[in-house]
């Protein structure tokens, strides 16, 4: 039997992205904010304001701001933003999969920069692997 979990050493945030996706859609919001909301600088999360429940999380990383925001029911709306100066010039709505696909490698090139996002990565991947 193989665990199909993968370790840390063998981890990239784009294969972990694409199981959870597949896994658990309803707590795929809360999981990116878990793990990304003290690595990425400037990410922003809006919740509901008596649930506290993530309703969007947006995620400024190589050059783009990712958003993932909670639609009707377990679905979502995905999209990439291109800004100049703080200004959006461009949007473009994306397929789940094909944004945690692109969100996961863009994700893996910032985070492998960094001490603190490896760590980060760690911490989450044991919290979610007793």
């Amino acid at each position: 039997m193989t665990d199909d979990t993968p370790s840390f050493d063998s981890a990239s945030v784009a294969a972990i992205l694409t199981q959870r996706g597949r896994e658990d859609r309803a707590a795929l919001l809360e999981d990116l904010v878990v793990m990304l909301a003290e690595v990425v600088p400037n990410t922003r999360v809006e919740r509901t304001l008596l649930g506290r429940r993530v309703t969007a999380i947006h995620l400024p990383v190589g050059g783009y701001i990712y958003v993932l925001r909670r639609g009707a029911g377990e679905t979502f709306e995905a999209s990439r933003r291109q800004q100049v100066r703080a200004v959006t010039i461009r949007t473009d709505p994306m397929e789940i999969d094909a944004f945690l696909a692109e969100l996961g490698l863009a994700l893996d090139a910032e985070l492998e920069r960094t001490e603190r996002g490896r760590d980060a990565l760690r911490r989450w991947l044991n919290s979610k692997n007793p």
